[in-house]
C-alpha cells in the first residue's frame, strides 16, 4: 500500500541518482561495471511510462576520466558518503579533505594537460604581441645563456642570468632589445597566469625561441607552394616535429650573476658547446642561434672554417634545406636546440606553473 502511493517519476528519479552514484563511485576505486549499464524503474505495482534509460555520455566520460585518475595515484574511501580522498605516493598517505579544490600535487593528467595548454597558449599570444625579434636573435640569447657556466661551481648555465650580461658579452643593442621584449611579454603573462609561482625570464625566452623557431621553418615549407592554399597544406602535411620545451626553470639572481666565461663571438662559443659534449652535428644545427645568423650562410661559413666535421654536417643541412620538407635539416636544429635547453638542467620543477583545480562536484551533474 505504501508503494502505491509514491510517485514513480520521483521514485525512479531517486533511483537513477544513487546507480549513478555507485557507478563513479565504483569507477573510482578501479571496479569495472558493464559497459551497457541501465537505470531503470524499479517494479512497485503501478503502471509508470518511464522508459530505461542509459547513463548519459557525460557522467560515463567523468567516470572514465575518474577511474583512470584513480589507478594512477588515487582511491576513494567510502561509497555510500562519498568519502575523503587518499593519495598514494609509495609509502606516504596524505588525506585531504574535499575543501572544493584540487591541491597542484594531486592534480590528474587531464587536469595538469588542461593547464599546460592554456599555458602554452597564452604564452603564444604574449610572445606574439611583445616580441617583436626574429627567432635569430631570441635563440642567440638562449645559446649566450646555455654556454655561460661554471663546470667546477656549478653555476650559471640557462638561468636566464643572460639578461644582466649582455654588456660583458660584447652583445649589441639588437640582442637588448629583444631581452626587453621578452620582459614585457614575462611580464604580461605573470599577470595573467594564476599560479602561485610566477613565469621566469629563462623559461619565457626559451619558449620563444622556440615558437619563433618553429613559426620560421613552417613559413619556409609555406614558401614552396606554387598554388593558393598549398603554402597550408605543404606546412600541415609535412611539418617536421619540433617539440616543445619542457619548463619549470628558476629565475636567476642578478646579485649571484658573473661575468660571462665566453665572449659572443663564434670560435668562442664553438669551444664551449664542444667542452658541454655537443658534437659537430649539434654545432652545425646550431648555427640558427650563433651572432649574425640572421645571415645563415655566413655564419655557416665561418663555422665550416672552425671544424671540418662541422663542415661535412653543414653541407648535408644545405642540401636539405633546399628540399620541399627540409625533414633532416628541420629535424636537426630541433633536436640540437632541446639538448641545449635542458643541458643538464636538474633544477626544473615539475609542478611549476601549476595551480590548484575545481573538484568534481557529483551534486552538479545532470542525468
Amino acid at each position: 500500500r505504501f508503494l502505491s502511493m509514491v510517485n514513480p517519476r520521483a521514485l525512479t528519479a531517486a533511483a537513477g541518482v544513487a546507480a549513478a552514484l555507485v557507478f563513479v563511485s565504483l569507477s573510482l576505486m578501479g571496479t569495472r561495471s558493464p559497459p551497457s549499464m541501465l537505470l531503470r524503474a524499479p517494479r512497485v505495482g503501478v503502471r509508470s511510462s518511464f522508459r530505461p534509460m542509459a547513463v548519459s555520455s557525460g557522467v560515463r566520460s567523468m567516470a572514465c576520466e575518474a577511474q583512470n585518475a584513480a589507478r594512477r595515484s588515487f582511491m576513494l574511501g567510502g561509497v555510500g558518503t562519498v568519502g575523503t580522498l587518499i593519495a598514494i605516493q609509495g609509502d606516504v598517505r596524505a588525506e585531504a579533505p574535499f575543501s572544493g579544490v584540487v591541491p597542484v600535487d594531486l592534480l590528474t593528467p587531464g587536469q595538469k594537460d588542461q593547464q599546460r595548454i592554456a599555458l602554452y597558449n597564452l604564452m603564444k599570444e604574449k610572445i606574439g604581441e611583445k616580441v617583436s625579434s626574429p627567432a635569430s636573435l631570441i635563440t642567440q640569447l638562449v645559446l649566450l645563456d646555455a654556454v655561460d657556466r661554471n663546470t667546477d661551481e656549478k653555476t650559471g648555465g640557462l638561468n636566464g642570468g643572460v639578461q644582466y650580461q649582455l654588456d660583458t658579452f660584447g652583445a649589441d643593442a639588437s640582442l637588448k632589445k629583444t631581452a626587453e621584449e621578452i620582459k614585457a611579454a614575462q611580464s604580461e603573462i605573470n599577470t595573467i597566469w594564476k599560479s602561485e609561482d610566477k613565469l621566469s625570464f629563462a623559461d619565457v625566452m626559451v619558449f620563444a625561441g622556440y615558437l619563433k623557431t618553429k613559426q620560421a621553418f613552417n613559413k619556409a615549407l609555406s614558401d614552396r607552394a606554387t598554388t593558393n592554399g598549398g603554402g597550408a597544406t605543404i606546412a600541415s602535411g609535412f611539418g617536421n616535429p619540433f617539440p616543445i620545451p619542457a619548463l619549470g626553470r628558476q629565475e636567476a639572481d642578478k646579485s649571484q650573476v658573473s661575468s660571462p666565461s665566453v665572449k659572443a663571438n663564434i670560435p668562442d662559443l664553438v669551444s664551449a658547446l664542444k667542452s658541454m659534449g655537443f658534437g659537430a652535428r649539434d654545432i652545425a644545427a646550431l648555427g640558427v642561434c650563433f651572432p649574425g645568423s640572421s645571415d645563415l650562410p655566413a655564419v655557416e661559413a665561418e663555422l665550416s672554417a672552425t671544424d671540418p666535421k662541422i663542415a661535412g654536417f653543414i653541407k648535408a643541412a644545405q642540401q636539405s634545406r633546399k628540399t620541399v620538407t627540409q625533414n633532416s635539416y628541420q629535424v636537426n636544429v630541433a633536436d640540437a636546440y632541446n639538448k641545449l635547453v635542458t643541458f643538464k638542467q636538474g633544477k626544473l620543477n615539475p609542478l611549476a606553473y601549476y595551480y590548484p583545480a575545481p573538484k568534481f562536484d557529483i551534486s552538479k551533474v545532470k542525468l
